[in-house]
């Protein structure tokens, strides 16, 4: 009686087909035909055959594992797009682990020493802070695992990439406060030097000017996405003299934050004041009043992302497919409406 344990051979003599079939078979099956797939599968169930993942890695060099950085864990924005990350690798047998880049300058560079020598086969990258260019050199990682960056992106306009379209939506956002009658129109902003927040920014100014509205610097606020950076907002909207009738929020958490603050001061919205977040976290149709906010194909996003970091991995990405935009979308709920006549 045998008591080896059976070898990729005597599954590739059974089904009539080289070991080269059965391990194409094996790893990517959608890569070969019907009648060969259950051929190699039904050697495999007669064989017991149990593939080494261990040794298989091992030999390729790697790990059948993606890296995801995100720059802050606790804002549910990123779980729906590390989810979609999940729908794309769960199928090809790769494991995903997530970790938190950090705000400053010290963590951002631990990151980078973790990643240089971390085995993965490739990352994806939620964060436009953290430079690509310390990740390129450290070991010549680029070469070894290919980079993806989702959400926010690095200055190299060559870098792949997978963004939605954060002017088009921040003009549709303004154009819907215009239509309601708004003429002074404010705008808290993300974080400086933040890729969304210039580009945010930008579709602001471009949708006041399609209106024939003026844009106005005395009515932006300076935030960073945050609940709290939204409260701050909210102190300085109501130590205005002249205060904006509606405000465009760079995020839906900023919303929040300043809606929470003026509850606390009597100002109601929208009859107040209008508000329109950006993003579409699950909790803005909850709130109260349910958050008008552009909405991000989040599962989408993570799902392209990892299309594409798998086709740069196998070699199959042309490089006028590196830099998709996704669209975007308005969801009007209860926190905009018509300016107060008191206004």
């Amino acid at each position: 009686m045998r008591t080896e344990a059976p070898t990729i051979l005597d599954v590739a003599r059974l089904a009539g087909v080289s070991t080269a079939t059965v391990s194409r078979t094996l790893s990517s099956p959608d890569r070969v035909s019907e009648q060969t797939r259950v051929l190699v599968l039904d050697a495999v169930a007669s064989t017991g055959y149990v593939a080494n993942e261990m040794a298989r890695n091992l030999r390729k060099k790697t790990s059948n594992s993606i890296g995801v950085l995100a720059p802050d864990l606790s804002n549910p924005f990123f779980s729906f797009i590390i989810a979609g990350i999940e729908q794309i690798c769960g199928p090809r047998g790769f494991g995903v682990f997530v970790t938190e880049i950090g705000n400053t300058p010290n963590a951002k560079n631990k990151v980078v020493n973790m990643l240089a020598s971390a085995r993965a086969d490739g990352f994806i990258v939620l964060d436009g802070m953290l430079d690509l260019s310390l990740l390129k050199a450290r070991g010549n990682l680029e070469k070894r695992a290919p980079i993806v960056s989702a959400c926010e992106w690095p200055s190299d306009e060559t870098a792949p990439s997978v963004t939605v379209d954060n002017v088009g939506g921040s003009m549709q956002a303004v154009r819907h406060l215009a239509a309601m009658g708004h003429t002074k129109i404010g705008h808290i902003t993300g974080p400086k030097e933040n890729v969304l927040t210039a580009a945010r920014i930008k579709g602001f100014k471009a949708g006041l000017e399609s209106c024939g509205l003026t844009y106005d610097d005395s009515l932006i606020i300076e935030g960073d996405f945050s609940l709290d950076s939204g409260r701050l907002a909210a102190e300085k909207w109501l130590s205005m003299s002249d205060r904006p009738t509606a405000m465009f929020c760079a995020s839906d958490r900023e919303a929040f934050g300043f809606i929470s603050r003026l509850a606390k001061a009597g100002v109601r919205v929208p009859e107040d004041v209008s508000i329109i977040g950006f993003d579409d976290i699950e909790v803005a149709a909850f709130f109260v009043p349910a958050l008008t906010t552009v909405s991000q194909p989040r599962i989408d996003i993570g799902r392209a992302a990892t299309q594409m970091l798998f086709g740069l991995i196998d070699g199959e990405i042309a490089p006028e497919d590196k830099r998709p935009q996704l669209d975007v979308k308005l969801v009007v709920r209860e926190s905009t409406a018509p300016p107060s006549q008191d206004a």
